[in-house]
C-alpha cells in the first residue's frame, strides 16, 4: 500500500481529482513556441556578434599594417567638408521650382578644412550664386553635371589655398 501512495496516480486520487497522466509533447505546440524563440535567440546572437564581439570586421594586425602603409603613401589623408541642404530657385523658374542639394568638398589637408569652416558663409554664397545662375534644363541634364561640378570646384577653389581642394561631390540633388 505504501507503493501506491508514492505513485503520481495515487497522489491525484488523494487530492480528489482524476489521476495525473503526463501527455506526450505536442509537435504543434513545439513549432508554435519553439521556432519563434529560436529565431529571437538567433537574432540576439547576431546583434551581439556585430556590435560587441567583432565590430566593423577589423582587419588582423599583419594584413592591416601593410595595406595602411601602402595606402598612405599613395593618397594623403583627405577629408570631406559637407555643406548641407542648399535650397535655391533655378534661373527662369520664377520661384515655381527649386533645387535641394548637399555638396561635399574634398580637401587635402586639415588646415584647408578649418579654412572652409571659417569661410562657410562665403562658400554657401558662392554655391548659391552658381546654382541660381543655372537654368532648369542645365540642372536636369546629367551630362552637364560635370560642368557644374567643375565650375563649383573653380569658384570655391578661389576661396582656399591653391591645391587644397581635391574634388566636389553631390550627395543629394533633388529638383522639385
Amino acid at each position: 500500500m505504501a507503493k501506491e501512495q508514492d505513485s503520481p496516480e495515487a497522489k491525484g486520487k488523494e487530492q480528489g481529482g482524476a489521476p495525473v497522466v503526463k501527455q506526450p509533447l505536442n509537435i504543434k505546440k513545439l513549432l508554435i513556441i519553439g521556432v519563434p524563440v529560436f529565431l529571437v535567440q538567433l537574432a540576439a546572437i547576431y546583434f551581439l556578434m556585430v556590435k560587441f564581439i567583432a565590430p566593423g570586421g577589423a582587419p588582423t594586425a599583419d594584413s592591416g599594417k601593410a595595406a595602411d602603409a601602402k595606402e598612405s603613401a599613395e593618397h594623403p589623408a583627405q577629408s570631406i567638408f559637407v555643406i548641407k541642404d542648399i535650397i535655391v530657385n533655378p534661373a527662369g523658374t520664377n520661384g515655381t521650382r527649386f533645387l535641394l542639394t548637399t555638396i561635399g568638398l574634398e580637401v587635402t589637408t586639415p588646415e584647408a578644412e578649418k579654412d572652409l569652416e571659417k569661410k562657410e558663409v562665403q562658400v554657401r554664397d558662392v554655391l548659391n550664386s552658381v546654382l541660381t545662375s543655372k537654368g532648369l534644363d542645365e540642372l536636369v541634364n546629367v551630362e552637364q553635371r560635370e560642368a557644374l561640378r567643375a565650375e563649383i570646384f573653380q569658384k570655391v577653389g578661389e576661396l582656399v589655398k591653391p591645391g587644397s581642394l581635391a574634388n566636389v561631390y553631390f550627395s543629394k540633388f533633388i529638383i522639385q
